[in-house]
């Protein structure tokens, strides 16, 4: 009879794990995918804004009738293979194209702004500026019709995508596994604070890593201790861990440096918050969310 019940749970243990990984395996899948598609649209208008402001230089600047015919022109099938694939690589180097879920709408829409204004500049310069022109009003007018359809598209396409990820974190179809570093009554108010929201911030918390040593805490409450510090960094590659909050108490103050030099290691695949200080936020050394 024990035998049979040992055997029951290591499988049911084992049904679990294994939809826990393979679930945890689509969500990362469907961020990547999202976030090619995101990729995809920003191409995808930026042909758009182009071919149309192909055939506005044509009827408008040029004075060509609009029709099919203006089509055969070679620099139209130039035009909407090079441009985007420029606009493509001037995001890649200066935008966000990580993971969508991670982007606000309303900084993303503020930096679409800017870049769309400088890469229309540079590209107005390099492909334009010695096209045919009436007088020197062309400029102004081509200049502001070629960054308005590329902002307008490019922006509709882009809202469009971050609300829709931004309802699937609040639905909890995707999740970033994190976890907690502290274990005082900071920590425990914050945990509470993030899951007792309305809005789902995406948080799919692990446990914690105790700053205090084997003593007793009041977050084992309510998450599982992983370990202590010295546990952090095999944990972080063996639960792939995507997000670290670290919220110790102002005691612990000390230990942040020992904390944050096991973190340095993974800058680039996790992300770090850290609950500032008071002393801090008079400074204005912090960043607000």
């Amino acid at each position: 009879m024990k035998d049979r019940t040992r055997k029951v749970f290591h499988l049911l243990s084992y049904y679990l794990t294994s939809k826990f990984q393979f679930t945890t395996y689509t969500m990362i899948q469907r961020r990547r995918k999202d976030t090619l598609i995101y990729k995809i649209f920003d191409f995808i208008a930026a042909l758009l804004s182009w071919a149309l402001f192909f055939l506005y230089r044509k009827h408008f600047v040029e004075g060509y009738q609009l029709n099919w015919s203006l089509l055969n022109d070679l620099n139209f099938y130039y035009g909407i293979v090079i441009i985007p694939t420029g606009w493509t690589l001037f995001y890649s180097l200066f935008d966000k194209y990580k993971d969508i879920y991670r982007l606000s709408r309303f900084s993303t829409l503020t930096r679409t702004f800017f870049l769309t204004f400088f890469g229309v500049f540079i590209l107005f310069f390099t492909f334009i500026l010695d096209d045919v022109v009436k007088d020197y009003r062309t400029y102004y007018t081509s200049f502001a019709t070629l960054f308005l359809l590329h902002f307008s598209l490019t922006a509709f396409a882009r809202m469009i995508l971050l609300t829709r990820a931004r309802k699937r974190l609040e639905n909890g179809v995707v999740r970033f596994k994190t976890i907690l570093i502290g274990g005082g009554q900071r920590s425990v108010n914050l945990y509470k604070e993030i899951t007792e929201r309305r809005e789902n911030l995406g948080n799919q918390f692990l446990g914690f890593f105790d700053t205090g040593g084997e003593k007793p805490n009041e977050l084992s409450t309510f998450l599982p201790r992983i370990g202590s510090i010295k546990d952090l960094a095999a944990n972080i590659q063996k639960l792939e861990i995507e997000e670290v909050i670290v919220a110790i108490e102002n005691s612990e103050q000390k230990r942040l440096k020992e904390i944050m030099g096991i973190l340095f290691d993974f800058d680039d695949k996790v992300v770090i918050k850290i609950i500032p200080d008071m002393y801090d936020i008079m400074l204005g050394n912090v960043q607000m969310s």
